[in-house]
């Protein structure tokens, strides 16, 4: 029978990813990239453009671990399908106005959307000077800290390029990924002027009911005002509102 070769090692990779899920000692630490090529026979770019073509669509996700690949959103048992973008827009709601309230910059939640952070939502501040938010945009991943929130936590790959937006912007790949390390220590991301100049932001992740990450919530700040002694303070508000909004999509699994 002819077989779709490309569809045919699509699929084996599935199954090597969802034997790895299956298995208690395995599941959340990835697959290696190069484990994958050996299995379907090819070189690893080869594999690499597989493994990204399953990604943009939600079938695989880069591991927490940043080692190796998972089972994408669109096929993980801890990320139900009923936990949709629009589910998490109206959770949020209320998260990004108690931001607003105790940061009184403007707030944002985002999700991964193929190689770009989408925002889903923002509550603006009334101040004065402010960054004008504008909804359903879509943002660099390697420049912004909702994007960086999303690669460090594995809901989204590192692009190919990572293009300079202004001098403070990481274009190198080693770089980024001694920055996306950070990221998981600290527990939120930071954009220092890296996507526009004159502005930071921070942006915390979000986790659905089995515990997976499934997007971001933040702030966004002239950074004349959000200077670097203001991150600290700023970003434990952020981690701490975030924290609330998983808890919140936690109970409305069990409700």
């Amino acid at each position: 029978m002819e077989t779709v070769q490309s569809l045919e090692r699509g699929l084996r990779i599935l199954d090597a990813l969802a034997e790895a899920d299956a298995d208690p000692m395995r599941r959340g630490r990835g697959v290696p990239l190069q484990v994958l090529a050996d299995e379907l026979g090819v070189h690893k770019s080869s594999a690499l453009r597989l493994v990204r073509t399953l990604v943009a669509a939600g079938y695989a996700s880069p591991a927490s671990s940043g080692s190796g690949y998972r089972l994408g959103p669109a096929l993980r048992r801890d990320a139900p399908a009923s936990l949709d973008s629009a589910r998490l827009k109206r959770a949020a709601r209320p998260f990004l106005e108690e931001l607003v309230d105790r940061t009184g910059e403007c707030a944002h939640v985002a999700v991964a959307d193929g190689g770009r952070a989408l925002v889903l939502d923002d509550v603006e501040t009334t101040q004065p000077l402010r960054v004008v938010p504008v909804s359903g945009r879509h943002v660099p991943l390697h420049c912004t800290s909702a994007g960086k929130a999303l690669l460090a936590f594995g809901m989204a790959e590192i692009p190919h390029a990572l293009p300079r937006r202004t001098p403070r912007t990481i274009t190198s790949p080693e770089a980024l990924a001694d920055n996306l390390a950070a990221i998981r220590i600290a527990g939120y991301a930071y954009d220092d002027e890296e996507n526009d100049a004159h502005t930071r932001c921070i942006s915390a992740p979000v986790f659905g009911p089995g515990g997976a990450p499934i997007g971001c919530i933040g702030i966004d700040a002239p950074s004349v005002r959000l200077t670097r002694e203001r991150i600290p303070e700023a970003a434990a508000h952020v981690v701490a509102v975030a924290g609330r909004l998983s808890a919140a999509l936690a109970k409305t699994r069990t409700a």
